[in-house]
């Protein structure tokens, strides 16, 4: 079973990519809609690359068409996780850092194992994806509860606490 799951992870993963991206399309608010769409257009470039690069461009050792993946994907991550008014999008945007961080490590030693740097490299997208999922899920459920809800933060400011005994008294 495992050796199935290894060897169809690919396939399993843009398929998940995909479900994701037409729940987010039906049921996410802006943010979900940008983070799942931002999987999907990864999951069709990623391959078109492989196939346009005739596999993959080396330069000292740094894989480039998975760096500029990466740094898309830091450019799209990092403002939603800290604008979107939603916990989970902090967690996308720090697995994008661990997943950058690779590529430094690869770049800037000569020998490295290779197992240690495909870990860094892709483990990051297994906890995005599954944060999106639940975020998704959360979002709907609180949809539910609360009703409409601002996608969006106000301010980076942290909003004014009320305090319970002064609104009384006025």
């Amino acid at each position: 079973m495992l050796e199935w799951l290894w060897a169809w992870k690919s396939e399993l993963q843009h398929a998940y990519v995909f479900i994701v991206f037409l729940a987010a399309l039906r049921w996410g608010g802006a943010p979900e809609r940008i983070l799942a769409g931002s999987f999907a257009a990864e999951a069709l470039a990623h391959p078109f690359y492989h196939w346009f690069a005739h596999g993959s461009v080396f330069w000292h050792h740094l894989d480039l068409g998975h760096l500029a993946i990466d740094c898309t994907f830091f450019a799209i991550f990092f403002p939603v996780a800290l604008q979107a008014n939603r916990v989970y999008t902090l967690w996308i945007g720090s697995a994008q850092i661990i997943a950058m961080s690779a590529h430094v490590y690869r770049f800037s030693l000569t020998e490295i194992n290779r197992m240690a740097y495909d870990m860094m490299a892709v483990s990051p997208s297994y906890i995005q994806l599954t944060a999106l999922g639940l975020g998704l899920a959360f979002h709907m459920s609180r949809q539910k509860k609360l009703g409409s809800y601002p996608s969006w933060r106000n301010s980076f400011s942290p909003t004014q606490v009320v305090n319970p005994k002064l609104s009384r008294a006025v």
